[in-house]
């Protein structure tokens, strides 16, 4: 009687394992502290924090996909990417992009800047005074069409060539630009906050009826100060 009890809940067990929902998270493939880096093939930063914290409220589990940006939303298009963490969604996206993804609600801000060799001597505060320059970018990113952009891998490379004057100017997040100026010693200016962005999670069309859930979970988080204690860990020098 009891072995064919235990029999039951290992076949139970391994019927709801087998039936769980794994979502395919795409990050970048790239060192993007204090947002998300490897270390000891590991994934950590805000966003892996964040989507295990609404993995653990949802009950499911969430494999993190490391691809470069253009690649990244490339797979999502086609299905191959089921989330996406870290999105603003006033950047404006291709047809086909937008057509397939849905969004959550807001989850954290991130502030946009320009960084700059500290020779250039004209105010660098807004996009619109960088029309017809050639500007450092992320491939795939989102910008004007009156910039001439260069595009790049990665924010790391936009820092990287702005530092060594290889371009004279660069947009990225004010948290990278910081963050590799201190820890790096790179020498550039770094600009107000040209826009600021509420970020979400971009969730695939083919798991809507997940968007509810996720909204959920992140507001749930959001109450409770678990979100804003984590965010702090890494921005504010908490914990």
């Amino acid at each position: 009687m009891l072995t064919r009890l235990l029999a039951s809940l290992v076949l139970m067990m391994l019927s709801i394992l087998a039936t769980a929902e794994t979502f395919r998270v795409g990050v970048p493939s790239t060192n993007q502290a204090p947002f998300i880096w490897r270390e000891d093939n590991q994934f950590k930063g805000i966003y892996p924090d964040i989507i295990e914290l609404v993995a653990k409220e949802m009950g499911v589990e969430m494999h993190l996909v490391p691809l470069p940006q253009a690649r990244l939303l490339k797979h999502f298009s086609i299905g191959e990417i089921d989330l996406e963490p870290g999105v603003s969604q006033r950047r404006a996206e291709n047809d086909e992009l937008s057509s397939v993804s849905l969004y959550s609600q807001p989850f954290m801000t991130v502030n946009e800047v320009i960084i700059y060799r500290p020779t250039l001597s004209f105010p660098v505060f807004i996009l619109q005074d960088l029309s017809g320059k050639r500007v450092a970018t992320v491939r795939g990113a989102t910008v004007p069409d009156y910039i001439r952009r260069d595009d790049l891998s990665n924010e790391l490379q936009i820092a990287q060539r702005v530092h060594r004057g290889w371009n004279d100017i660069g947009l990225m997040k004010e948290a990278l630009a910081i963050h590799y100026q201190r820890t790096l010693n790179f020498d550039y200016e770094i600009s107000l906050p040209y826009e600021t962005n509420l970020v979400v999670f971009r969730l695939h069309n083919d798991q809507k009826n997940w968007l509810e859930p996720i909204n959920q979970a992140v507001s749930r988080l959001k109450q409770s100060g678990a979100i804003e204690d984590l965010i702090c860990k890494y921005l504010c020098g908490r914990g």
